[in-house]
């Protein structure tokens, strides 16, 4: 006999051809019912079950999610846009700041400069004064 259904369909094996050719699922229903009472007990039900209204309901509840996502989306927006605004504004005091900073050391450096510039001046005459006073004092000495 199973020479014979292998022949029918030889591409099957046994089993897979014996579960193709049964026509009625009901006895393997309470086969399964008898071997697994918990999967009947947790199956009770399934086939008079509404799918619609579940289906109804998820994608109801898929509507309101992305209804909320959408707002959520929104209001970030709304905060990158302020949080842009912000950073903006700390950069351009930062600009203003170190502009600032700037212009005190190039008056620094110039008030320096300045001060470095009359000290040469005054050491130089100093020097001007040592060299007339020793010129003198040899002019004095030959006399």
């Amino acid at each position: 006999m199973e020479s014979m259904r292998n022949q029918h369909n030889p591409v099957l094996p046994p089993l897979a051809t014996e579960a193709v050719q049964k026509t009625n699922p009901e006895p393997a229903k309470s086969a399964i019912n008898a071997e697994f009472p918990l999967v009947s007990c947790l199956t009770q039900g399934l086939e008079e079950f509404d799918w619609e209204q579940l289906q109804e309901k998820y994608t109801d509840a898929m509507n309101e999610h992305s209804r909320v996502e959408e707002d959520l989306r929104v209001e970030t927006a709304k905060l990158l846009e302020v949080f842009t605004a912000w950073s903006q504004t700390t950069v351009l005091q930062d600009e203003q700041r170190a502009l600032k900073r700037f212009k005190t050391q190039m008056q620094h450096v110039q008030n320096s400069e300045i001060v470095v510039e009359s000290k040469k001046k005054h050491y130089m005459e100093v020097v001007k004064a040592f060299q007339s006073a020793l010129a003198l004092l040899n002019e004095q000495l030959k006399i």
